[in-house]
């Protein structure tokens, strides 16, 4: 991707989050804006659909420019469809993870896993409870950590 074009589009952003109040920013999620930029640049050299994706989202970074500050609830709503459909891009097919994703799956299943042991060997499901939730987010934080070490969260 063109390093350029991906400046630029940063700096739009910059520029624009600097423009806006903070309930705004908030709902135009500025944070994710650049971390999918990144990840779609990154990507687009060798897929079509991410170079089209960017190109997308650049066009609707522009409407928005465009609009001045006047937003509708409707423009909300299609900035998240867009948002929604390259994360979804992003996570089937080139297999990236949110900021999370691990932690919050182990944490249910050491839960689960907790009550089950903490009434089949401890007899007190307030002992097992606590040490599954233990263990399952000690298992998630180190998923994470490593999938972030890798460079595969959005």
């Amino acid at each position: 991707m063109d390093s350029q074009r991906v400046d630029k589009l940063y700096t739009m952003l910059e520029k624009f989050q600097k423009k806006v109040d903070e309930q705004l920013a908030t709902k135009l999620e500025f944070d994710k804006c650049r971390r999918l930029i990144q990840r779609l640049s990154s990507f687009s050299s060798d897929c079509e659909k991410c170079h089209q994706r960017f190109n997308d989202l650049e066009n609707h970074i522009l409407q928005l420019l465009d609009k001045k500050g006047r937003f509708t609830e409707n423009d909300f709503k299609q900035h998240r469809q867009i948002m929604g459909k390259i994360s979804s891009h992003l996570q089937k097919q080139h297999k990236l993870v949110t900021s999370g994703y691990y932690l919050s799956i182990y944490m249910s299943l050491g839960t689960s896993l907790g009550v089950v042991f903490g009434l089949l060997i401890f007899d007190n499901i307030g002992l097992g409870l606590p040490l599954g939730i233990g263990i399952g987010v000690a298992i998630g934080a180190g998923l994470d950590a490593d999938a972030k070490r890798r460079g595969l969260t959005l």
